[in-house]
């Protein structure tokens, strides 16, 4: 799946507004487009070992934030760490 780094931001950052709002069913379906385009540039090969060890850790920290119900730091996490070290490290692909 193609993936425009701007658009894919956008879809974290309604995430973690719907998570926010409490609208789970809206932050779950729009996250897993999201990790559907995600994982399309971490299978390209192009970001460096330390940058995956980066994202891997902030999204067990994302995870286990979902897993204890704790929706505003799932949220801060995704808007705040997770979106700002993803521009970081990927390429635009279009």
């Amino acid at each position: 799946m193609r993936y425009n780094t701007q658009e894919l931001i956008n879809i974290l950052t309604a995430v973690a507004a719907s998570a926010r709002t409490g609208d789970y069913g809206k932050a779950a379906s729009d996250l897993n487009r999201a990790l559907i385009m995600a994982q399309s540039a971490l299978s390209s090969g192009k970001i460096p070992p330390e940058g995956l060890s980066r994202i891997t850790f902030s999204l067990q920290t994302l995870f286990a934030m979902q897993q204890n119900g704790d929706w505003v730091a799932f949220a801060d996490i995704l808007e705040y760490e997770f979106t700002g070290l993803w521009k970081s490290l990927v390429q635009e692909k279009d």
